[in-house]
Parts: C-alpha cells; sequence; structure tokens
C-alpha cells in the first residue's frame, strides 16, 4: 500500500503542476491584453483604445450602461492621456473569462507634469473566438490624483481543489442582498475613496444595509466559478439619496458566490 502510494504521488504532483502552468501562461496573456490596451491608448489615444479592445457587445458606464465601441468610435479626439496598468488579475478554471483591475491616470495633455484625474478601473475580460481577449464590461472610480501611489501586479493564485459549479439563481438572488456576501479579501472601490480589501474596512462602512440593488445584467464563465453582475443602486443616508451604477465581480469560494470586487459609482459627483 506504501509503495503504491509513493508511486502515485509524483504522478499526481506533475498533473497538479502542469495545470497551474496552464493556468499561470493563460493568466499572464490576459495581464498582456490589459498591458497592451494601455500601451495602445498611449499611442493612438484612449478612444481608439477603446475601440480596439473592447467586444463587439462590451459595455461600459456613461453613466448609464453603453456599447462601449460605438461610445468611444463616436466621441471628438482628445488630447487627453489616460494610462493604467493592472495590479490585480484572476481567471476562470475555463482560461476564457477573467478580470483586471488596477490604477489609473488621466492627464489633460500628453506632455504635462501633473494628472488632473486618477482612479482604479475594474475590467472583465472574454476570450472570443478568434482567441483574442476582448473587454466585455469595464468601469472606472474616480479620486483624488493626491492618493494614487504604485501598485505592484498581484495576480491570484490558483485554488487548491475541485471548484464547484455556481447556480444562475444564487447569483442573482446574493446580487440584490442587503448584507452583501464578502470575504476579506474583496476590493471594495468607492468615489473619492482608494480601493480596500474588505478585511481593512470598518465593518458598519462594509455592511450598508441602506442600499438597494437593482440588476441589469450579468454573465458567467462557461465554467461557472466566475461572474459578473451590474445594475443600478439607491443608497440612502439621513434625507440624502445617491443614485448610481454597480459592477461586481464574484468567484465561487467555499462552494458559495463570493465577491471578489464591489464598485458602485455615484451618477452625480
Amino acid at each position: 500500500m506504501k509503495l503504491s502510494l509513493l508511486l502515485v504521488l509524483p504522478l499526481l504532483l506533475c498533473a497538479f503542476q502542469a495545470a497551474n502552468s496552464t493556468r499561470d501562461k493563460a493568466l499572464e496573456s490576459l495581464a498582456n491584453a490589459e498591458r497592451n490596451f494601455a500601451a495602445t491608448s498611449v499611442k493612438k489615444g484612449f478612444h481608439q483604445a477603446f475601440v480596439e479592445n473592447m467586444a463587439d457587445d462590451g459595455i461600459v458606464f456613461a453613466p448609464t450602461p453603453t456599447n462601449g465601441k460605438k461610445l468611444h468610435a463616436e466621441a471628438p479626439e482628445s488630447k487627453i492621456l489616460l494610462t493604467w496598468y493592472p495590479a490585480y488579475a484572476d481567471i476562470s478554471a475555463s482560461l476564457d473569462w477573467g478580470y483586471t483591475t488596477g490604477p489609473y491616470e488621466l492627464k489633460a495633455n500628453p506632455e504635462d507634469a501633473k494628472p488632473v484625474g486618477a482612479g482604479f478601473y475594474l475590467s472583465v475580460w472574454k476570450k472570443q473566438a478568434n482567441g483574442q481577449w476582448k473587454v466585455a464590461i469595464d468601469m472606472g472610480n474616480s479620486f483624488s490624483p493626491e492618493l494614487i501611489k504604485e501598485e505592484v501586479y498581484q495576480p491570484t493564485t490558483a485554488t487548491k481543489g475541485k471548484t464547484a459549479k455556481g447556480a444562475k439563481e444564487a447569483l442573482l438572488v446574493k446580487d440584490v442582498q442587503k448584507i452583501q456576501p464578502y470575504h476579506s479579501e474583496t476590493l471594495i472601490y468607492r468615489h473619492g475613496e482608494y480601493p480596500v480589501k474588505y478585511k481593512e474596512v470598518l465593518i458598519e462602512a462594509a455592511t450598508n444595509t441602506n442600499i438597494v440593488y437593482t440588476t441589469l445584467g450579468h454573465d458567467i464563465s462557461s465554467a461557472a466559478d466566475m461572474a459578473y453582475t451590474y445594475g443600478s443602486y439607491t443608497s440612502s443616508s439621513g434625507e440624502k439619496t445617491e443614485t448610481g451604477h454597480y459592477l461586481k465581480v464574484w468567484k465561487m469560494l467555499d462552494s458559495q458566490w463570493k465577491l471578489v470586487a464591489h464598485n458602485l459609482v455615484p451618477d452625480k459627483k
């Protein structure tokens, strides 16, 4: 029995390492697609970069959900320089669906020394029939350029063991819950603030039950282990009411849909 185990274990280890190597290469190709997207923004302007990198049905928020390729194709020329890079990235077990997120800076003119705008973007990517990565949905949140800081790229490591498949019905129920299913590493984006992980925020702020969500759309990876939802929200605090739109990225963790990114952008800033 012991001899059999000694013979089998190296084979299992090799299989695990091969699977991880394939996943890591796919994840790096996703991150490189984001980097190439950003490089095109510098070379050809951000409008053309979006035209070349958005899926035909890709969504951006302006502030309502809008076809991104059409919006940027019809936009007038601009001298604005928009730069960014991925700080975090993860990929589905299907290797054709994933997300990237990171800081961006905006300069009114390329030669300007200082940015006039900054924030964090959140993009979901899907591989197309021709094997190219394209952006399925993108939402940026903004904060003061004074808050910008250098980020080190942190690709998400592979989940150990077999990941459970999530159901659409469960996802849509969780999407509109009063208390959202965060986990310790969930990235939380709020207007005017640098993104933080759930474990770093006050419980009261993270579990705000005064937000009402209305789902407008969703997509689930073919492996059913990752998903995104987007929609509108209303947040009430005393006599103040805020309306806006959201983009959430989900992942199956401990056999349940959990948020990995939660982005709220008010319509009026």
